[in-house]
Parts: C-alpha cells; structure tokens; sequence
C-alpha cells in the first residue's frame, strides 16, 4: 500500500478517533462532514472531497487535521502551490505524526513541482520525526538521483550556453574582422582607382603642354623660316590675306611692270613723232 494511502487511513484516525477527546461526536457536524469528505476521497472525486473538508474546516478552523485533508485533496487535483500553503500550516502541529505527514505530503508536492531540492529537505524533515517512515526514505533518495540529474543538466545547459556564447562571439568577431577586410579593401581600390585616375589627368595635361610647346615650336620656326626668307621685310606679324587682296611682293611686282610699260609707251611715241615727214606740194 502506498504512502498516500497510509495517509488516508492516518487521516481517519486522527479525524475521527480523536473528536471525541475535544468534545465532538460522531453526530458532530464537523465529523459528519470530514467522514463525507473522506468517502468522497476515496471514490477519486476529489473536488465534493475538498468541498466537505473546506465546509468542515469553516466550523473547526483551528483543527489542523482538516488543513491535512484539505492540502492532501489540492495535491490529488494537481494544485500543488494551493496544496503547499494548506500542509504549510499543519507543519507546526503539536502532533508528531501529523506533522510528519504533513512534510511528507509536502515533499510530494514540490517533486511533481520539479523542486528537488525543497523536497530533499520535506522528506529529511519527515525522517527526523519519524525514522522508521519507508517511503519517505525511498522517496528521498529519488529526489536526491532528480536532484543530481537537474543540477547535472543545469550544467550541461550552462555550459551549453557558455559554449553557444562563444561560438556567437567568434562568429561575430569573425563578422567584424571580415567586414573590415572588406572595408579596408574597398578603401584601398578607392585609393588605387583615385590615384589612378590622378595618373591619367596629370598625363593628360604633359600631353596637352607637350602638344602646345610643340605647336609654339613649329610657330616658331615657320616664323624664323619666313624672316629668313624675307630680310628686308619689318618683323612683324603676318596678318590673314583676304581674298583679292595683293601681297606687298605682288602689288610691288605689279608696280614694277605697270612703270617698265609706261617707258616702252613714251619711247614708241618718240618714234612716231620723229619718224613722220610731210611730202607732199608746197602751200
């Protein structure tokens, strides 16, 4: 038989085999009511249980052993937290046996809550009240193995984390360290293309000087050319001929013609006046 059904049997007989010492009866409504409860308990219907237990307990609040009942019908509904406040205030009872049922209920409680470390301590506490309790010792070594599994598994989540921090942390200084080498290098084409690009434009303008200095070159010696072939002609600079318009040269060649035309004219006119003679009768 289980140790909640030894629970059970405990409850009868602290309930029902001591009203009577307080000066209740078995036609005591309280009793009445803890005895409902009790059947009702046993059938598995867990709610009506903790309705008689809550109704009873409202005409007998200071009776601890109706607290019992009550966190015992909490724990069976899965309540836990409102079971642990019920058997939390029957853990000072004046009654040893009570009470160390009451703290191996509560260690109960706080195993199917995963709180193995409170229920080590519920169980130890039973044992120190009652040592011969069987089930409290088998229920506390289990709850030492959960304990020793969770902190286990603490740890290896812990480190889990610890090692899932890490990875994150390389990962993102490898982000980092990778985004600069793409920045740096981004940098460096911008100063490669730039000073490239300066390249060009100074070898463009000693293009364009050179070409310009070539061109006042050849200016130049066309000039000197010109003087060297025209000696008596004032250095000065050529301007555009417009069309029809004479060269100096021409216009002086033009000159020159037009006067040795004009001497061979009077020298053919001297000769006819000369060479004419009237030979014809005398007036």
């Amino acid at each position: 038989m289980d140790k909640e059904m030894r629970i059970t049997f405990m409850r009868y007989a602290v309930v029902i085999l001591m009203l009577p010492l307080f000066g209740f009866t078995f036609l005591d409504p309280v009793a009445k009511k803890n005895e409902a409860g009790n059947d009702l308990f046993d059938k598995g219907e867990y709610d009506a249980a903790l309705a008689q237990y809550l109704d009873a307990q409202r005409n007998a609040p200071s009776r601890l052993e109706l607290g019992f009942n009550v966190g015992d019908a909490l724990y069976k509904q899965g309540k836990y937290d409102e079971a642990a406040q019920a058997l939390g205030r029957v853990l000072e009872s004046e009654n040893q046996s009570l009470s160390a049922g009451a703290y191996y209920n509560l260690g109960n409680t706080f195993f199917r809550q995963e709180k193995y470390q409170e229920a080590v301590g519920a169980y130890k506490k039973a044992l120190m009240m009652n040592p011969n309790d069987q089930d409290a010792k088998v229920n506390l070594e289990l709850a030492l193995e959960k304990l020793q599994d969770q902190d286990k598994q603490d740890k290896d989540d812990k480190d889990k984390q610890d090692q899932d921090k890490q990875d994150q942390d390389k990962q993102d200084q490898d982000k980092q360290d990778q985004d600069k080498q793409d920045q740096d290098k981004q940098d460096q084409d911008k100063q490669d293309q730039d000073k490239q690009d300066q390249d060009k434009q100074d070898q463009d303008k000693q293009d364009q000087d050179k070409q310009d200095q070539d061109k006042q070159d050849q200016d130049k010696q066309d000039q000197d050319k010109q003087d060297q072939q025209d000696p008596d002609q004032p250095d000065q600079q050529q301007t555009p001929k417009q069309p029809g318009e004479l060269t100096p040269e021409e216009a002086a060649r033009i000159l020159d013609a037009m006067k040795d035309r004009d001497e061979e004219s009077q020298k053919r006119r001297k000769i006819r006046v000369t060479g004419r003679r009237y030979n014809g009768n005398a007036w």
